[in-house]
């Protein structure tokens, strides 16, 4: 048995609702159910049931086999129960007029406006706050914790919004300090990026075929920011507004749109959403923030692979059908490259 800790640190705020979505909380099943999306992810298996046999033998399920590994998550994090945009103080307001925001802070604003309607309002974890998390099992398994740990932090993020900035990751420290992979942004980020997502496949034994059959990792694309930010809120910001600017420019391709996550509802009121009763899609474009070796930021924004609705099963706005059109993602990541 061997025993691996992780201290972890927030680089942007997390909406970890729990049972009070005004509590936020920290809970190992929330992590665990993490780690199982990353590791399918890096997995990138299509035979579906070889996929899901192997899973529950490492995480456990199925009441058939128990979770090779232990896992504990601790920490004396500040839970704020207020909304965010006091707490740091933001600017921004809706102009009705051109139905969009307008203020200092209207990127931020925009990627995390769920969390600030007025049924939903959230409680969240203050970004630089630190907790830490332990891994207990056999080293054959932990390979495939760690490598599942390494594609949450360095991919995604932890709670609501977390394809849209919210709970951001860093690693602080590690212990034992001899991984089979790095934990520690090197000062060329992206070609330390894309060195070390080769290990976490590696580690988990990903397929060599490209898999269309759910969000995986086989052909993901990334844009990197094309400088540094000294504060976790100019870097979410200058994104934020990015993708807020492309968005509303576009937003009369109204099937288009959706190709950024369903449902989307226009202004008429109604809603793109898609045929057999498929109410939410999530986005297959992550944004989210790193930390560099200097203590700066920089945003990152992805494309995972995958059929993003089942073969054969049209978008649905009023009386019109259409099959997804990637186009609008396209353009979207062409004009982030321009500037890299």
């Amino acid at each position: 048995m061997k025993k691996l800790t992780f201290e972890l640190e927030f680089i942007t705020p997390a909406f970890l609702g729990g049972a009070d979505p005004l509590k936020p909380e920290l809970r190992p099943a929330s992590f665990v159910g993490l780690l199982r999306f990353w590791w399918r992810a890096l997995k990138s298996e299509c035979n579906i049931e070889k996929l899901k046999e192997e899973e529950t033998k490492i995480f456990g399920g199925n009441g058939k086999y128990a979770s090779k590994v232990a896992i504990r998550v601790w920490g004396n994090v500040d839970l704020k129960e207020e909304p965010f945009k006091s707490f740091y103080r933001l600017d921004w307001s809706f102009d009705k007029n051109h139905r969009t925001l307008r203020g200092p802070h209207s990127g931020i604003g925009y990627l995390f406006f769920s969390t600030m309607l007025r049924d939903r309002v959230k409680g969240f974890i203050p970004a630089g706050s630190r907790f830490s998390i332990s891994f207990v099992g056999e080293e054959s398994y932990l390979n495939h914790y760690v490598a599942s740990l390494w594609a949450l932090v360095f991919l995604g993020g932890v709670g609501s919004r977390s394809r849209r900035g919210g709970g951001n990751l860093t690693v602080i420290d590690h212990y034992p300090k001899d991984l089979q992979i790095s934990f520690t942004p090197k000062a060329y980020f992206g070609e330390w990026l894309v060195e070390n997502l080769k290990k976490a496949k590696e580690l988990v034994g990903s397929s060599k075929t490209p898999c269309s059959e759910y969000s995986n990792l086989s052909n993901i694309k990334i844009v990197l920011s094309p400088k540094e930010f000294n504060t976790w809120i100019e870097a979410l910001n200058d994104i934020g507004n990015r993708f807020m600017n492309f968005r509303v420019k576009n937003r009369k391709k109204i099937f288009e749109t959706a190709s950024f996550g369903i449902p989307v509802r226009h202004s008429n009121g109604q809603f793109v959403e898609a045929e057999q009763d498929i109410k939410r899609r999530s986005s297959p474009i992550i944004i989210k923030l790193a930390k560099t070796t200097k203590g700066k930021y920089m945003w990152m924004v992805s494309w995972l692979s995958g059929r993003f609705l089942p073969k054969d099963v049209k978008l649905v706005f009023g009386r019109d059908k259409q099959f997804p059109n990637f186009g609008l993602v396209e353009e979207f990541f062409q004009e982030l490259e321009k500037e890299d």
